[in-house]
């Protein structure tokens, strides 16, 4: 690992520790916003690092990469409330349904990486994307892993 991608997986890591601190209620909420955009930076850096993107690529690639992001989250902020929503009050019938809108969410998820694969693709190249993945991936992982 070269010295660019030590320096900001401890950036990363120095961020991700500022998460362990408590505060008030209020405090708390501004907290979490604060580490919720510390988070969001470290992210940016990380996949700008590792896509190696150009400053027009850049420029091109985050408005995509946000609009995409933000309604896999919908995506999936709808699936956990449908599966969490009923609890062991549901009926099998009830259940049953929630589990059928789960596939179609995670159908239309499918659908969404796919469009959006072909708009990634008009601005970095399939290399940047599947290293785009990757990136995400080994992201998420690190986040786990420091929230353990």
């Amino acid at each position: 690992m070269n010295t660019i991608h030590r320096k900001i997986w401890l950036l990363a890591g120095m961020l991700l520790a500022v998460l362990s601190f408590s505060a008030s209620d209020v405090q708390a909420q501004r907290r979490n916003e604060e580490e919720i955009k510390k988070i969001q930076d470290a992210k940016v850096a990380i996949i700008t690092n590792r896509l190696n993107l150009t400053s027009e690529q850049s420029k091109d690639f985050w408005p995509i990469y946000n609009e995409f992001s933000q309604k896999k989250r919908e995506m999936n902020r709808s699936m956990r409330q449908l599966i969490k929503g009923k609890g062991v009050e549901a009926s099998d019938d009830q259940a049953m349904n929630s589990l059928k809108e789960v596939q179609d969410l995670k159908q239309k998820q499918v659908e969404l990486e796919k469009q959006y694969q072909e708009r990634f693709l008009t601005v970095i190249s399939a290399k940047q994307l599947t290293e785009l993945y990757s990136a995400e991936r080994d992201f998420n992982e690190m986040l786990l892993q420091r929230l353990k």
